[in-house]
C-alpha cells in the first residue's frame, strides 16, 4: 500500500475493514461529510479539505459510492486513486474494477454468519424451534415468578410440545425446588385436552370463511396425533405419570370436567378454530381457572392472514367483550405465535 491514504467514511464498515487489515499505519486521515475530530487516533476531515496535495490515495469504506465519487472528481480527485471496499468480503478493489464488477456479492449481510443455521432453519422445521424455545422460556417465567397453578395444552397432535412441557415442568420443578416450597406451591401437574380425532367439523362463520377452513387446510379430522394412551406414554418418560392428566374428548365435553379449584399458570393453545379457542377460553375465565400473573401462548394467533376476524384472534377478542381483562401482550413470538400475560379478570 501506498503512503499517504485517506480513508472515506468512520461507520461500521470502516471499522470492520481496519479490523482486518493493516491499513491504519499508513493512513494520514480520515474523510466524513458529518464528522469532524479524531476517529482511530487520526484527523477526521470534511470533503472540501481533501486535495491532492493531502494524500496519494484513497480508500472509500461507504456505500454511498456514487455520491462520494461524484465529490472527489468535483475537487479534482483523479478516478484512478480512488479504491473501493467490499462491505462483505473487505477486499479493496480500484475504482476501475468495482465499475465493471457484479454487485450481487457487494453489500453485507450480517446473517451471513450464520448462513449454515440458516438453512437448517428454513428447512420444514422453520416454526418449530423458536415455538420450543418460547415455551421453556414461558414454562421458566411460571417458576421464577412464582406463578400459582398447573400447565395445560389444548391441542396436542404429535406430542412434541406436550412432551417438552412435561420435560421442562420437571426440570424446573427440581432444580428450582427449594424456590417452590418458599412460596408454598403445590406439585405442579400438566393437563392436556385433545379429541384425538383431529379437527372438528366447523359450524362458525367465523371458521367457514376463514382461508385457512375455506382452503380445506383446516377440514375436519385433520391434525390427528397420537392417540390418549400414546400421548400419555410419551410424556411420562420425562415427568410422573401421577402428575399428568389427560382430558379425552371435545373441548365443549372436556372442559367441565377440569376440578373448579385447579388453577392453571400456563396455557398452550393450540386450537387454531375461533370456536374451539372460545370455548376453552370462556371456561377458563368463567371458571376462573387462570392464576395471577398466567402465560397464555396462542400457537397460531397470526394465521388467516393475521386477520382479526378469524380464529385465535377473534376468539379473544370475543372474550374480552364478555370480561374486563387486564393483560400485557408481550407479543409475537415464531412464525405466528402471540403470547399474553393475565393480571386480573372478572365477568362484566
Amino acid at each position: 500500500m501506498n503512503k499517504s491514504v485517506a480513508i472515506w467514511g468512520t461507520g461500521s464498515l470502516a471499522q470492520r475493514y481496519l479490523q482486518a487489515s493493516d491499513a491504519l499505519s499508513e493512513v494520514v486521515c480520515f474523510v466524513d461529510s458529518n464528522k469532524e475530530g479524531e476517529f482511530q487516533g487520526k484527523p477526521v476531515m470534511l470533503p472540501q479539505q481533501l486535495t491532492n496535495n493531502v494524500v496519494e490515495r484513497l480508500i472509500i469504506c461507504s456505500t454511498y459510492i456514487n455520491e462520494i465519487i461524484a465529490t472527489c472528481r468535483s475537487l479534482g480527485f483523479d478516478d484512478s486513486r480512488i479504491s473501493i471496499v467490499l462491505p462483505r468480503s473487505l477486499q479493496e478493489v480500484a475504482f476501475s474494477d468495482f465499475i465493471s464488477l457484479s454487485k450481487e456479492n457487494y453489500y453485507y449481510l450480517p446473517w451471513l454468519s450464520l448462513e449454515e443455521t440458516l438453512s437448517t432453519s428454513l428447512s420444514s422445521d422453520i416454526v418449530f424451534p423458536d415455538v420450543y424455545k418460547e415455551i421453556v422460556k414461558s414454562i421458566a417465567y411460571v417458576f421464577i415468578s412464582s406463578v400459582e397453578g398447573d400447565f395445560a395444552e389444548f391441542g396436542t397432535c404429535s406430542g412434541y410440545s406436550s412432551s417438552l412441557i412435561a420435560k421442562t415442568i420437571n426440570y424446573y420443578s427440581s432444580h428450582l425446588s427449594s424456590h417452590e416450597t418458599m412460596h408454598l406451591m403445590k406439585p405442579r401437574e400438566l393437563c392436556l385436552f385433545d379429541s384425538f380425532q383431529g379437527f372438528p367439523a366447523s359450524t362458525k362463520d367465523a371458521d367457514l370463511q376463514s382461508p385457512h377452513v375455506a382452503s380445506g387446510a383446516w377440514g375436519e379430522g385433520t391434525a390427528k396425533g397420537l392417540s390418549a394412551n400414546e400421548l400419555k406414554q410419551l410424556c411420562s418418560q420425562f415427568l410422573d405419570e401421577q402428575n399428568i392428566n389427560i382430558y379425552e374428548g371435545w373441548y365443549k365435553d372436556t372442559l367441565s370436567s377440569i376440578e373448579p379449584e385447579r388453577k392453571f399458570g400456563f396455557v398452550h393453545l393450540d386450537c387454531d378454530l375461533y370456536e374451539s379457542t372460545y370455548d376453552v377460553l370462556y371456561h377458563l375465565f368463567e371458571q376462573a381457572h387462570l392464576s395471577e400473573g398466567a402465560k397464555l401462548l396462542f400457537d397460531n394467533w397470526y394465521c388467516n392472514r393475521a386477520s382479526k376476524s378469524f380464529g385465535e384472534q377473534k376468539a379473544w377478542h370475543d372474550i374480552c367483550e364478555q370480561f374486563n381483562v387486564e393483560c400485557t401482550h408481550v407479543g409475537m413470538y415464531a412464525a405466528v405465535g402471540h403470547k399474553i400475560i393475565i393480571h386480573s379478570y372478572n365477568k362484566k
